[in-house]
């Protein structure tokens, strides 16, 4: 009998060592891990529908447990931590390069994920918060709850709403990471800069580098920028890299070009319609930037200066 309770104490601290996931990883989870989560999120159901006995869930979230660890064991860690409730993230959702992934969570918020990101919630929010944890870019359509605020959490900033539609966009590898308030308010934390919180009023846009730990605010048109939901795609005094970026997530794509020949500096506004090819796009970026073309070699795009 002493065996068997040491046996249950060890698997239930394996489902707890969950609650490091986020913690461990810099906030930056690959959609490769999520869907390893996902897929294991599924067999801990199935399990749970045919024995409803508590010892065999638990040997299954154990199970699960151990090998999403492993699943994750790339993260790169990091001092940054946070708050997570035990056996809190139970679901995730993908949107891989090329898709636009939505869903709607137990608390009515609709919540619209860009290609290449990825969303960890849990099946139910408690009764204090509604947290989630966000990889890449998401907009938010935020059921109102007073009692209960909705919380984004990314590698370097917390964004809080009661009830309200914003954007977030936090992509691995970009230098900056963004909060767009379409209605209603939010207020953004950003932990590495002190105590210091911003509130937002419609319209405005957050800006926070973390290399430079720099915030700034600016005015901005939030249906443009959060049009890539209707599939447009709008970009103001952006730096040819991040549209780039944006292109090749949303075309699933791989674009090359000389980021030594690229002014650093120079930064432009442009936006494409849902019905432009990526052709179409790289043809207007030539407009946009005299001496530069294009070709595709395959399945590659060269972008030339």
């Amino acid at each position: 009998m002493e065996v068997s309770k040491n046996n249950e104490a060890e698997e239930l601290n394996k489902v707890l060592s969950l609650e490091n996931l986020w913690e461990e990883s810099k906030g930056e989870i690959d959609t490769n891990s999520l869907r390893e989560l996902a897929r294991l999120n599924e067999r801990i159901e199935a399990s749970a529908r045919r024995k409803r006995n508590f010892k065999t869930l638990l040997a299954s979230l154990a199970v699960a447990a151990s090998l999403a660890l492993v699943a994750m064991a790339t993260f790169r860690f990091t001092r940054i931590r946070y708050e997570v409730s035990p056996l809190e993230l139970t679901r995730s959702l993908v949107a891989d390069y090329g898709q636009v992934s939505s869903i709607v969570l137990s608390d009515g918020t609709e919540v619209h994920l860009n290609s290449g990101s990825s969303l960890l919630y849990p099946e139910q929010f408690d009764n204090a918060n509604r947290i989630v944890y966000l990889t890449g870019e998401g907009n938010f359509h935020v059921a109102k709850d007073p009692d209960r605020p909705f919380i984004v959490k990314t590698a370097h900033m917390n964004v809080q709403a009661l009830g309200t539609t914003f954007c977030v966009a936090s992509y691995m590898g970009e230098p900056t990471i963004r909060t767009t308030l379409k209605e209603g308010k939010v207020k953004v934390d950003i932990p590495s800069i002190g105590g210091e919180s911003y509130y937002l009023d419609p319209q405005t846009q957050l800006v926070f580098s973390p290399s430079e730990n720099k915030v700034s605010l600016a005015k901005v048109d939030a249906r443009k920028v959060l049009g890539w939901e209707d599939g447009y795609l709008s970009f103001i005094n952006a730096s040819f890299s991040d549209i780039i970026s944006a292109l090749e997530r949303k075309f699933n794509v791989s674009i090359t070009y000389n980021a030594e020949r690229m002014h650093t500096g120079n930064t432009l506004n442009v936006r494409f319609n849902p019905e432009d090819s990526l052709e179409d796009a790289l043809e207007v970026l030539t407009l946009l930037i005299p001496g530069s073309q294009f070709k595709k070699v395959g399945d590659r795009f060269y972008f030339q200066f």
